[in-house]
């Protein structure tokens, strides 16, 4: 595939045809804004971590270097000019310099060497120089060459032979990162290294796929479906070149349910189901929709383009980007459509008037929040009733301390609060679900960690313009049943109705009282404020020993 990019007639037609005029506009923009000098990375950012769990100031440097080093790296490749190769040389040998491409939170122990630690960063920016390496080898000065096949046997090649890498044992987004940089680093660099080493990619790869449900479902919510299935496609494509069609992942039938994830389950043209660590406004690598319109045609969604992010880090992506470049691509309609996923437990419905997406499952997941039995009620393009997805990354969040924040706490998910209690986060606890009649049922009693309770079913009944959502349970003794609901939108409660951002929630008020409260939601995404007021709705029971309780949210 990157051969493309050393025939000068291809590259003068992308230089030229008015096919790829946006893109190429695109990326000069981003060269202006990006050709700065980047922020020192210091040993002060990246001992913030080890001492105060803080990784935000050294990414941001760190981030910024390779940033720089991959958009110089597309100007010396599409245009070859003497001033772009100087400044990607310069680019490369700082680079090429840094200490460590590990990020911090991913080192295990910084009193010792860990130049040689093979986390996320350090095999995309593997892959990137492994592809400056092949496409501009014959440019860039000799002793900088030499630098390149130095610091890849040092940084990527000799680490991964040397010992079998945690994320080798995992099921997500790691396996597809780390294994696939890593083995399209080989392929380019150190080919007969790679072919030795296949069967160990083969099985990293038949992990990966094995974290997801026979139906598709990426469990981490659709910005790590993304993130990790991009890099797959990135691997699946390259292997394919690599071994003359031998290895085609795009022939395995999973490989098509996982690129229906995002269609599947997002709810309006710029609503997704948030779940876990998943940012509401999660933008998704263009790339990867026109590969998979490419590969699949018709039966592949392509969303609203304000959901696309312009592909950069690493360089593979923008080179895939001009190879499978579509500009006739338009973002198609999405149907009215109920979809139940079986083996993860979740339910999308989209109506004319609202969508709303529920889920099961585990609180053992990747990335996980205790949010089973939760939901996204959506209107008008908006969560109304939120999942607010993660918060930002320090080291206590994914420690045993995880779960005293809003954003993974069952406090900060719509599902009931009982005896005063949220869900506990035991791994090996399941929920049980089921769709019949037009009723998503989950069983979810095992969340709590109450031993007065002993059952707890919800349904969801979605008709055209409400959701009708029932509790039943079963208590012993004395106990409390709350419900929760979340939003950004303040409420205004009335007796048995609470009007929210457009939509009115109704119940019997002679079995309910309603009030919300106020939180803090510490958000992630640069295009919000550092924090968000969220509306807590508590609709406590009067009566709980009755054992069952409904309320309809009307759109």
């Amino acid at each position: 595939m990157l051969e493309r990019f050393l025939d000068p007639i291809f590259l003068e037609e992308y230089k030229s045809s008015p096919k790829y005029e946006k893109m190429r506009t695109q990326y000069k923009e981003l060269y202006d804004r990006l050709n700065i000098v980047p922020m020192p990375i210091t040993f002060s950012k990246m001992r913030m971590f080890s001492e105060c769990g803080d990784r935000s100031e050294y990414e941001e440097a760190y981030n910024q270097h390779f940033d720089k080093l991959t958009i110089c790296a597309y100007m010396a490749i599409i245009y070859g000019e003497e001033k772009y190769i100087r400044e990607l040389e310069d680019c490369l040998y700082d680079v090429l310099s840094i200490y460590v491409w590990a990020l911090p939170a991913h080192i295990p122990d910084l009193n010792e060497e860990n130049y040689y630690e093979l986390d996320l960063a350090s095999c995309a920016h593997g892959v990137t120089v492994a592809i400056i390496y092949r496409l501009l080898g014959d440019k860039i000065h000799p002793q900088l060459k030499k630098r390149i096949v130095t610091e890849l046997k040092r940084r990527i090649l000799e680490p991964f032979k040397s010992q079998i890498w945690h994320w080798e044992d995992r099921y997500n987004n790691w396996t597809s990162v780390c294994a696939g940089f890593t083995g399209i680093a080989l392929m380019l660099m150190f080919p007969e290294e790679f072919t030795r080493l296949l069967p160990r990619f083969n099985d990293n790869i038949r992990k990966y796929y094995e974290g997801f449900p026979d139906d598709g479902v990426c469990l981490e919510g659709p910005g790590y479906w993304g993130y990790g299935f991009v890099s797959f496609l990135a691997y699946a494509i390259m292997i394919k070149d690599f071994t003359k069609g031998e290895i085609d992942y795009f022939k395995l039938p999973k490989t098509k349910k996982i690129a229906l994830f995002y269609q599947n389950t997002v709810l309006y043209r710029d609503v997704i189901t948030s779940y876990g660590d998943c940012p509401m406004d999660v933008k998704t690598n263009a790339v990867l929709f026109h590969i998979l319109k490419k590969e699949y045609g018709d039966e592949f969604y392509i969303p609203t383009e304000n959901r696309h992010a312009l592909p950069l880090t690493p360089l593979i992506h923008p080179l895939l980007y001009i190879e499978y470049y579509n500009p006739e691509l338009s973002e198609d309609s999405l149907p009215i459509t109920e979809n139940y996923m079986e083996n993860s437990g979740w339910y999308i419905k989209r109506t004319r008037s609202y969508a709303i997406g529920a889920k099961g499952g585990t609180n053992g997941e990747s990335h996980n929040h205790n949010d089973v039995g939760s939901f996204v009620f959506a209107k008008d393009n908006r969560q109304i009733f939120i999942d607010m997805g993660g918060r930002p990354y320090t080291k206590d969040y994914f420690t045993e301390d995880r779960y005293k924040y809003l954003e993974t706490s069952s406090r900060g998910h719509n599902v009931p609060i009982i005896n005063g209690q949220y869900q506990a986060n035991v791994r090996e606890t399941r929920s049980y679900t089921s769709h019949e009649n037009g009723i998503f049922r989950v069983d979810f009693r095992e969340l709590y960690d109450i031993k007065e309770l002993k059952s707890l079913v919800r349904e969801f009944k979605c008709e055209d313009k409400c959701v009708t959502i029932k509790d039943s349970f079963t208590l012993d003794g004395n106990g409390t049943f709350t419900e929760r609901l979340v939003s950004f939108d303040k409420p205004e409660i009335k007796d048995g109705e609470i009007l929210v951002g457009g939509v009115k929630v109704t119940f019997d008020k002679r079995l309910a009282k309603a009030s919300f409260s106020e939180d803090t939601h510490h958000t992630i995404s640069k295009n919000e404020p550092p924090t968000m007021t969220v509306y807590c709705i508590n609709i406590d029971l009067l009566y709980p020993e009755k054992g069952e309780f409904e309320f309809k949210i009307e759109a």
